[in-house]
């Protein structure tokens, strides 16, 4: 359910992206809370055309072109200091350039060696905050990509978090509407649900007024150009993941011949979807996605929520929390909507999928931490109860670039439609929640007919989509194949999960590929699940210091810090040893086993944690990672903290 319009979660438009879990960036999904809701019939306002302006022909030069001082990063989210940092002043109203300016907050992985150019990067959202993506592990994409020798930029979009992010409503608010009961029961969750309809269109209005209908995809594409020139580079290279694909289309057909290549990872094209089209396909993405899971839990005896139907015990506890919600120790309330917000949040990546069943097990036991935390994540919600800009950007510029799906003629034939093809997300659609997109864009950026996408340049574009993709189905890479012409091609993955780069080898090579020299795949190409690594024959003969626990499963750490079975093989444990202390005791039993320890860079650069690298020269060779309690503060592993037991290693 959305909370506040018996309405699925998935209804929200566009996606963020899941970018991979090598560089510590978790999947997530913007979604924002019925407070954006509005009600009342159409704005009869005359359409307002987000196409680029007749008298100003797209491929100009900005008028605010400006330089770029790159500088060492302050922000205090950037720990590596090699990345770098600028700002450069963009027009709110390219029509108007002598008007209001948004400082635009970038940051960069500069490049190495004989710079070839630069990379511009966005993760999804719309909404998502690429500088932070970028700082948390912009040098883990150019190392998998393999271009170093290209500056990797990231930039927080108009709207977004350091570039004038949107702020209508406090956090306050925010917190107080996250997870309430789209079918409230009491008066209380019915005074919830009243005031959330209205309060944030209505808050947004009397802040920025008319302003809103600049923060469009089409203004973010022409700051993409204003970067480029700012640079002095005659065309870019672009990496985009779900609604950073639509980004990225955008520019494509506005500055065709700027383009010197382009990646579309997990396609997002709803434009000219019929209201059905664009509803039913993340309804029934996630619906597909939701019995994968299952089925893997129904088969795997270390699912913490498997049993014989699972389907059947993940219902029952979604109406048990609906008919009493859980607290947690520091008072927050775990409900049904929680905890659907987390199975979508999960459902993004298969390496969740463990994470999400100790959750839901916590939580039929009466403990909420687990759904909570996912959902906070998935919802930027930090742990001391703010939130990032993106339940705020999110629909300001889905609503500024038409975004939203058309009316339906028959919303409740076609909720009723839904309904049947999607029998859990769509459990409690009503018609008023199939016209919820519409009506909430009538008090932001009412009638903005979307820009009808093309190419015509020579940069190859490559498209990625997914066959098992909940967020983004390949219904829509096959569509925007179509609409970008002979220069494009389609890759298609057919793993589980939404965003490929990092999470397929297959996808990631030919991502940097293209990106790094051009090289364009053949038609048709398919890319399978990268293989699992198996157990070596010799790991269990591996020597175990005393003091350290058996094997214990901890689904959430392994995926903070990028221990996926296709990358390594691992097994986790616990000890009261410090974090020095204990790879210590490993490097002594190890000499015995003939693994000597050598010099290698920390895997994991986060305080209180200590490693030792181990070979014995030949085949064998071994990571100990020590993380201490106090790692657990950072904000990579918070999500994992509520695993580990407290003051352990």
């Amino acid at each position: 359910m959305r909370n506040g319009h018996r309405r699925s979660a998935l209804l929200a438009l566009l996606i963020l992206a899941a970018c991979g879990t090598n560089a510590n960036v978790h999947s997530s999904r913007a979604d924002p809370i019925d407070s954006t809701a509005t009600s009342g019939a159409p704005a009869t306002t005359a359409p307002v055309d987000s196409t680029p302006s007749t008298d100003a022909p797209a491929t100009t030069e900005p008028t605010n072109n400006g330089t770029l001082d790159w500088q060492t990063c302050d922000d205090p989210s950037v720990t590596d200091s090699t990345l770098e940092c600028a700002t450069l002043t963009v027009p709110l109203d390219y029509d108007n350039p002598s008007g209001d300016t948004i400082d635009m907050a970038l940051i960069r992985v500069p490049a190495t060696g004989d710079r070839k150019g630069a990379i511009l990067f966005n993760p999804g959202g719309p909404g998502a905050s690429t500088f932070d993506y970028v700082a948390a592990g912009g040098t883990t994409y150019t190392g998998a990509l393999g271009t170093q020798d290209f500056d990797f930029v990231g930039f927080d979009p108009r709207g977004v978090e350091r570039s004038n992010g949107i702020h209508c409503v406090t956090d306050e608010f925010l917190d107080r509407h996250l997870y309430i009961d789209g079918t409230p029961d009491t008066p209380e969750e019915q005074t919830l649900k009243d005031e959330s309809e209205h309060g944030f269109v209505d808050a947004c209005k009397a802040k920025y007024g008319d302003k809103l209908r600049f923060y469009s995809t089409v203004n973010t594409a022409r700051d993409m150009d204003a970067i480029r020139v700012a640079m002095g580079d005659d065309q870019i290279s672009y990496l985009g993941i779900s609604y950073g694909t639509y980004l990225g289309a955008t520019y494509a057909t506005m500055f065709p011949d700027r383009v010197r290549a382009m990646v579309l990872d997990s396609v997002l094209e709803s434009n000219g979807d019929t209201t059905k089209q664009s509803l039913e396909t993340q309804l029934v993405g996630f619906e597909g996605a939701f019995q994968n899971w299952a089925t893997w839990c129904q088969g795997d005896a270390t699912c913490a929520f498997t049993t014989a139907d699972v389907p059947a015990r993940w219902d029952a506890l979604k109406q048990k929390l609906d008919d009493t919600p859980i607290t947690d120790t520091n008072g927050r309330v775990g409900n049904n909507a929680t905890m659907e917000r987390a199975t979508i949040a999960a459902l993004y990546s298969e390496s969740d999928w463990p994470v999400l069943a100790n959750a839901l097990a916590d939580a039929e036991g009466g403990d909420p931490k687990g759904i909570l935390s996912i959902a906070d994540s998935y919802n930027g919600r930090n742990d001391d109860g703010t939130f990032t800009t993106l339940f705020q950007s999110f629909p300001v510029i889905s609503c500024a670039s038409g975004l939203e799906p058309p009316l339906a003629d028959d919303p409740e034939g076609l909720a009723t439609e839904l309904r049947a093809e999607a029998p859990r997300f769509a459990k409690d659609l009503t018609a008023a929640d199939v016209t919820f997109e519409t009506t909430q864009c009538d008090g932001i950026a009412p009638n903005v007919k979307p820009l009808a996408l093309s190419y015509s340049g020579d940069g190859p574009i490559v498209l990625v989509g997914g066959t098992n993709d909940p967020a983004t189905p390949i219904r829509w890479a096959r569509k925007m194949l179509d609409e970008l012409g002979p220069n494009a091609r389609l890759v298609t993955s057919t793993g589980e999960g939404h965003g490929q780069l990092l999470a397929n080898n297959c996808v990631t090579d030919i991502e940097g590929a293209l990106l790094e020299d051009l090289t364009v795949p053949d038609a048709d190409t398919v890319c399978e699940p990268d293989p699992l690594i198996a157990k070596p024959d010799w790991w269990d003969a591996l020597p175990v210091p005393d003091g350290v626990s058996g094997v214990v499963q901890l689904p959430e750490l392994a995926t903070a810090v990028g221990a996926e079975p296709s990358v390594v093989f691992s097994e986790m444990r616990t000890t009261s040893a410090s974090a020095k202390d204990v790879v210590a005791a490993y490097t002594e039993s190890f000499k015995g086993a003939g693994l000597n320890e050598f010099d290698a860079p920390s895997t994991i650069p986060v305080d209180d944690t200590a490693q030792g690298t181990y070979t014995d020269g030949s085949k064998r060779a071994v990571v100990v990672i020590a993380l201490g309690p106090k790692a657990f503060d950072d904000p990579e592993l918070q999500r994992a903290k509520d695993e580990i037991p407290p003051n352990t290693t």
